[in-house]
């Protein structure tokens, strides 16, 4: 019996890589006692009630990446919330609420990123615009500076100095406009997430021992 929940435990902890060392060890620790505590002696009767290792570990994570700061504090980079929207979206499609509803949410989901996206992707064309002629313009310069045409080549590179210009003014600007869309696309995705993915499944021993005190 103790193999069988300790090889899923195994499976479990491994899949939950992405989670914080401390709320990993928790969530392990928790479900590590719920199976003793069910008496669970076969592989098959703990994939009934929880799912494979791997769908429960989708799901823990789907619950964690949809909770508040104030709930589970963390660090946002965009690549964690990127992470976190990955793992809400995830979620949402195993949750048992329909293939037409999950169609539903992929369908206004993907609207909502062309929006924020097309937006950024275009501002992002536009500088690609100015660092292309800037370039095309610094080697034309670099021809005609040493040449009796030297007027012209100082013409270029002017040009080209001003598109430099214009790209690292505008770069700062830039990086944080996409640092905010992928944020606000993450609250956007957790809000969703709360409101679709019922089931708590980011269960720790600390939050069950807050709840019988209460």
């Amino acid at each position: 019996m103790t193999k069988v929940i300790d090889d899923y435990i195994s499976e479990l902890e491994q899949n939950l890589a992405d989670l914080p060392e401390k709320d990993r060890e928790d969530v392990v620790e928790f479900y590590h006692e719920f199976l003793l505590d069910g008496n669970f002696i076969r592989r098959s009767t703990i994939e009934a009630e929880l799912g494979t290792p791997k769908q429960l570990a989708i799901n823990i994570l789907a619950d964690y990446s949809s909770k508040d700061d104030s709930v589970s504090p963390r660090k946002e980079t965009p690549k964690s919330n990127l992470k976190a929207s990955w793992y809400i979206l995830l979620g949402i499609c195993a949750a048992p609420i329909g293939i037409p509803l999950v169609l539903a949410i992929l369908f206004v989901l993907f609207f909502i990123l062309a929006v924020f996206f097309g937006l950024f992707f275009t501002i992002i064309a536009f500088l690609f615009k100015f660092f292309v002629g800037g370039g095309l313009n610094l080697l034309k310069s670099l021809t005609l500076l040493f040449t009796h045409n030297w007027p012209v080549g100082c013409l270029y590179l002017g040009k080209s100095l001003i598109c430099i210009g214009i790209i690292l003014l505008l770069l700062p600007f830039i990086i944080k406009l996409g640092k905010i869309l992928i944020a606000k696309c993450t609250q956007f995705m957790r809000n969703l997430g709360k409101n679709i993915l019922k089931k708590n499944y980011f269960q720790t021993n600390t939050g069950k021992n807050t709840d019988k005190e209460k």
